[in-house]
């Protein structure tokens, strides 16, 4: 199997492999499930989970744009889960509604959490009393208009609090993280159960990949390259280790391709 850099382009993220490339056979349909997966396996379920959601934030959503908490007064709480999923889409579809008359789209991803007590986070602060143990939604929305946020609370028919930060592109990662945090923690109540649900017009992340002929090939910053981070990373389950690099790329920087440490063929004056 030859080796080859796997680029992947989520936006302004850029994320490169040094690996194999994958054999190119039909997939076969997915079961549907009805065991708990091994510990290793729910290891990589985990880690895939937070990481896709990372690619598809990147992809769609950008400094303009914000996540926002939803929260419950006691009158209003939701039953479980299931319950609460449904009302939420009950406010998806009140605020498309008003968008779609103004020629607006709504893009979003969610995660609905009721498992974790108060705690701090690095990236959004302190979970206030209405998250403590209790059914609230953390939502990341796609911005509009100058006043789309306050459109956002005075729509929202839970009775609690709301609580709006923008995204910062800086932190994709630690938003992912922090969305799919309960399934980490506490465990899917349902085999199969995804962490987070998205609306279905979101854009897809870009792969590609560079076959290279030598072992001895490295990664470095491209011209114009912000947050760059090379890792190397290792799991505790005999998979194998996987060697890359990511970092933010703007628009506005031409990027000049794949940046290894190898020769490149000088223009000719």
């Amino acid at each position: 199997m030859a080796k080859a850099i796997k680029h992947i382009r989520a936006g302004l993220l850029h994320i490169e492999v040094i690996g194999q490339v994958p054999e190119r056979s039909g997939r076969k349909p997915r079961a549907a499930r009805s065991r708990p997966t091994s510990v290793a396996k729910t290891f990589y379920n985990h880690k895939t989970s937070w990481r896709e959601l990372e690619l598809t934030i990147a992809t769609n959503f950008a400094a303009k744009d914000h996540v926002i908490t939803f929260t419950y007064d006691d009158a209003h709480l939701p039953k479980d889960k299931d319950a609460a999923a449904k009302d939420l889409q009950k406010f998806f579809r009140r605020l498309r509604a008003a968008r779609r008359k103004r020629g607006e789209v709504l893009m979003y991803i969610y995660s609905t959490e009721g498992s974790h007590g108060m705690q701090a986070d690095e990236y959004l602060g302190a979970d206030g009393e209405l998250e403590d143990k209790r059914l609230h939604h953390h939502v990341v929305i796609n911005g509009t208009g100058p006043d789309w946020v306050e459109e956002v609370r005075s729509l929202w028919h839970g009775g609690g609090y709301v609580r709006a930060e923008p995204v910062d592109v800086h932190y994709y990662r630690e938003l992912a993280k922090y969305l799919t945090k309960e399934a980490r923690e506490h465990g899917r109540p349902k085999p199969g159960q995804h962490s987070w649900r998205a609306s279905r017009n979101l854009a897809k992340y870009e792969v590609e990949y560079e076959e290279i002929s030598s072992n001895s090939v490295t990664l470095a910053a491209p011209p114009g390259a912000v947050d760059y981070q090379s890792f190397a990373e290792k799991n505790p389950y005999g998979f194998a280790d996987c060697i890359g690099a990511r970092y933010l790329l703007y628009e506005d920087v031409p990027n000049p391709g794949y940046s290894y440490t190898r020769g490149r063929k000088k223009k000719r004056e």
